[in-house]
């Protein structure tokens, strides 16, 4: 088969939608189908792109959203005359490309749905935070008619919506009016190479971790940083240090912060890693702590868990394994982080808590990910 996959966001940018567009991309091509990704580019061509084995078409970003969709659609319409599958990993500024160029030319796509776009876009405007499912509950995502209504159409138009997360599948075909049968979930895979052995499993001894405990992600406000950089100023071991690595719209704010709190001295920022890069950097961290107001079944736990790293997270995760996780945090209370955190400076509180996540039991690899994706193909592909 010839597919093609959409994405908004790509390496060496890090998140989900990267990392999936990437690894699928990468196994499908090896197992001898010819793969096309097209993506959103700060850059025409990164120094990285001459190692794909697949076909990957950059639309360069400009300052102006709407020369960007025109873009984007352009090279999807006339990529997609050439493909058996789209598959985009977008909903809004690559799936309407997609479902755009589908009208055109009759060809049918499928649409991977993680996260929240129209409650991300109301955390970024400043609104009172909230989780995603609250976001939902309280109708506000009525007051964004338009999206609303284009993401509504691209979900429905697709042949399947396929969700990392039986949680966010049941709780979006109500919202978006889905038929039931189109939707299926495919979890998000357990790296099965520990990054070729970059890092070594951790043991649960307090004291042959690094005093670092660790954020790394995009710096917007549903990560929720501000809350975690709060808790921090209220550690009682005041020899740890915290390391955000990343960047976003959010840097400048986030750096007043740690400078109002005095934490200049023991916070330290970094910029965006590889994901191998941030793996071997951070092998040896105390903990890693992801504070999202909400996180869809996040590719960050998946693989601390294959790494052996340590992590705490919100409890709003739609995670399958959550009713495994020894720990969770409450992201709308800084109280509540900070004395999660200051729990585990326990030696026997914190051997406990690795002990547990070492023990989650959830077997996914990429493989099965990837096998699971082309059933979906196939099938599609059989019926055209």
């Amino acid at each position: 088969m010839r597919i093609l996959i959409a994405t908004g966001i790509f390496k060496p940018e890090v998140g989900g939608p990267a990392t999936v567009a990437f690894e699928l991309a990468k196994k499908l091509q090896a197992t001898g189908h010819s793969v096309t990704v097209i993506t959103y580019s700060d850059k025409p061509y990164f120094d990285g792109d001459k190692d794909m084995l697949f076909r990957l078409i950059r639309v360069e970003r400009s300052q102006y959203k709407l020369i960007n969709y025109l873009r984007y659609f352009s090279v999807v319409l006339r990529e997609i005359r050439k493909h058996t599958v789209a598959y985009t990993l977008d909903w809004f500024s690559g799936g309407l490309p997609v479902m755009l160029a589908s009208k055109l030319t009759g060809k049918k796509y499928i649409v991977r749905v993680g996260g929240g776009y129209l409650w991300e876009k109301y955390l970024a405007e400043g609104r009172p935070p909230l989780t995603l499912r609250q976001f939902y509950a309280q109708g506000l995502h009525k007051e964004y008619k338009l999206m609303f209504f284009v993401i509504k159409k691209v979900l429905q138009n697709a042949e399947r919506v396929i969700f990392n997360s039986d949680i966010q599948r049941e709780l979006y075909i109500p919202i978006y009016d889905l038929h039931p049968q189109k939707t299926l979930t495919i979890y998000n895979a357990i790296p099965e190479n520990k990054l070729s052995g970059l890092v070594q499993s951790y043991n649960a001894d307090f004291f042959e971790r690094d005093k670092e405990i660790v954020f790394a992600g995009r710096f917007i406000k549903m990560k929720n940083i501000e809350s975690l950089v709060r808790a921090f100023a209220k550690l009682e071991d005041k020899s740890f240090r915290l390391l955000l690595i990343g960047s976003g719209p959010l840097d400048a704010d986030i750096r007043i912060l740690t400078d109002a709190l005095g934490l200049s001295a023991s916070v330290e920022f970094l910029p965006t890693m590889s994901q191998s890069d941030l793996y071997y950097r951070i092998a040896s961290c105390y903990l890693v702590v992801i504070p999202s107001w909400t996180d869809v079944s996040p590719n960050q736990v998946y693989e601390c868990l294959a790494l052996g790293i340590p992590f705490l997270i919100s409890k709003e995760n739609y995670l399958s394994i959550s009713a495994q996780l020894p720990m969770q945090i409450d992201p709308g209370s800084v109280d509540d982080i900070a004395a999660k955190l200051n729990a585990l400076l326990d030696p026997a509180a914190y051997r406990q808590f690795v002990g547990q996540e070492k023990s989650i039991a959830f077997d996914h690899p990429w493989d099965k990910v990837v096998e699971e994706h082309l059933k979906v193909f196939m099938n599609l592909n059989n019926r055209l």
